[in-house]
């Protein structure tokens, strides 16, 4: 049991091993996604900034066009009432030219005339007062006439100023409009690119990981093959001397030859006085539950007791049971290995 879990640990620790020659490269990858990922998020925010800009600056340029629409109705309506006042000045003077021309031409009908032709004193102060107030009449219709047209030429001024600097401001907006449609387009590109960018980086990222996982797996895979191929060089090697060997047999019934050869960190299974002989590790397993008076470890790695006994597991004796080994005198503590087996506890 301890043989196998000590060979899962090497399977394991091989495809540890396999993952860790491509990590630095997916953590490169990664890295360098999430600046990406931050950059991108970066020029979404000015995108939607440019944007609502944009909007408002359009909102603007659609009020500043109805505002020239209500300039340029009231300028049409203005040159309207000019054109309306200027006329109607011409024509009161070309009356009041006609009535003094009437005058000079017909002497005995002129004002003084008809004054001093009146018959009474009531007459004549209603004929005096008649002459003063179609004079005063002419002079203010005149002077109405000319105020209006001033009127409405200096408001057509105001207006025409006032339409221009609608004009301007709009022309202003138009070319800022412009401006940030020119930006907003090429932050647009920038971020395309990024995004295709980030997706290719996303795609390589998981190929490597991918490939890492791939790996890992042949190479647990291949070491897995490697243990089961020793296993059975070393089944095959003792089934074929099996008929040569004058060990005796174990408490499990299991015959294997014996060697000359000693357990070490480098061979890892030897046959000795008809056992098989594997070792486990206190790196692997720590082993806290064994009851082993005067633990220590002894200059050759193994784990021995206080009588410089090897520390054993076997299936096949009682604990406390002395047996030889390759390496010495060994005392049973602790079980679980297979029928046949002798586990000698190290810290290799």
């Amino acid at each position: 049991m301890k043989s196998e879990l000590r060979q899962w640990v090497r399977v394991g620790a091989a495809g540890v091993c396999a993952m860790a020659l491509v990590c630095p490269a997916v953590n490169v990858k990664a890295a360098d996604l999430d600046s990406m990922e931050s950059k991108s998020s970066e020029l979404k925010n000015e995108l939607d900034s440019i944007n609502g800009e944009i909007l408002e600056i359009g909102g603007q340029i659609a009020e500043i066009e109805v505002n020239i629409d209500e300039v340029s109705a009231k300028i049409d309506k203005n040159q309207e009432q000019l054109a309306i006042a200027k006329k109607s000045e011409e024509q009161q003077y070309e009356e009041m030219k006609l009535r003094i021309q009437y005058i000079y031409e017909n002497e005995g009908e002129s004002w003084l005339g008809m004054i001093f032709t009146a018959q009474s004193l009531a007459d004549f102060i209603n004929r005096v007062d008649f002459v003063q107030t179609m004079n005063e009449y002419d002079r203010n219709m005149v002077e109405e006439l000319k105020t209006l047209r001033e009127n409405i030429e200096v408001e057509e001024t105001r207006l025409d100023e006032q339409q221009q600097l609608y004009a301007q401001m709009e022309k202003e907006l138009n070319a800022k409009k412009e401006e940030l449609n020119a930006k907003a387009k090429a932050t647009s590109t920038d971020l395309n690119a990024l995004s295709d960018k980030i997706q290719k980086l996303k795609e390589e990222k998981a190929a490597e990981e991918a490939r890492a996982l791939k790996a890992a797996q042949e190479a647990a895979a291949a070491k897995a093959a490697q243990e089961a191929k020793a296993k059975k060089d070393a089944e095959n090697a003792a089934s074929t001397n099996i008929s040569n060997t004058s060990a005796s047999k174990p408490a499990g019934g299991y015959v294997y030859p014996s060697n000359t050869g000693k357990l070490n960190p480098t061979v890892g299974v030897v046959y000795f006085n008809g056992h098989k002989e594997t070792y486990y590790s206190q790196k692997v397993l720590p082993g806290h539950g064994l009851k082993i008076p005067g633990r220590h470890v002894a200059s050759d790695g193994t784990i021995r007791d206080a009588n410089g006994n090897l520390c054993l597991a076997s299936s096949d004796y009682p604990k406390g049971t002395v047996v030889e080994t390759s390496l010495g005198t060994g005392v049973v503590y602790d079980s679980g290995c297979a029928s046949g087996t002798i586990d000698i506890y190290t810290d290799w």
